[in-house]
């Protein structure tokens, strides 16, 4: 008759081994992609951020509890509905309408900044610089400008409320 079985002998598994290997086998299939993220940190390194990121980490509970109490503020809150509120303005405008206004702001500011300011400017100077062509049709831009914000706050009361 057969001796009973008292103890049960696993092999141990040799996961060292596997993990080697599916290092291997990943390295053969996204060489190209581990070559690039180490560019990557090498990059992050040059210019400070790792150590930034490592010091960050470090500190961390002393940097989340400075962070915390800076957004705790009632004028970041505030600013940061601000900012939002702008990006959603600047979204809404196409493109090329805010290519335009952009140069024509550039523009301006090239040409006043090269004019040298007069000690007096007179009404009848005033009146002469309205016949210049430019000059007319940054007015018109303007006046249309003006024209549509009005409207604009015709359709909708400042604060949201409808009229």
């Amino acid at each position: 008759m057969a001796n009973s079985t008292t103890s049960i002998v696993r092999a141990e598994e040799d996961h060292s081994a596997q993990a080697r290997e599916l290092i291997e086998r990943a390295k053969g299939e996204t060489a190209e992609g581990i070559v690039e993220a180490l560019h990557l940190l090498q990059d992050l390194e040059e210019r400070g951020v790792i150590p930034l990121l490592r010091a960050l980490v470090e500190q961390g509970d002393d940097v989340l509890r400075v962070l915390l109490e800076l957004f705790k503020r009632d004028q970041t809150v505030g600013g940061i509905k601000n900012v939002m509120a702008l990006v959603e303005v600047f979204s809404a405008i196409p493109k090329d309408s805010m290519n335009t206004v952009l140069a024509g702001v550039a523009g301006g500011l090239e040409e006043a900044s090269a004019a040298q300011p007069k000690d007096k400017f007179s009404v009848y100077g005033a009146l002469q610089t309205l016949q210049d062509p430019d000059v007319s049709r940054a007015l018109s831009f303007l006046t249309s400008f003006l024209k549509g914000m009005g409207r604009a706050l015709g359709e909708e009361r400042i604060g949201g409320v409808t009229e």
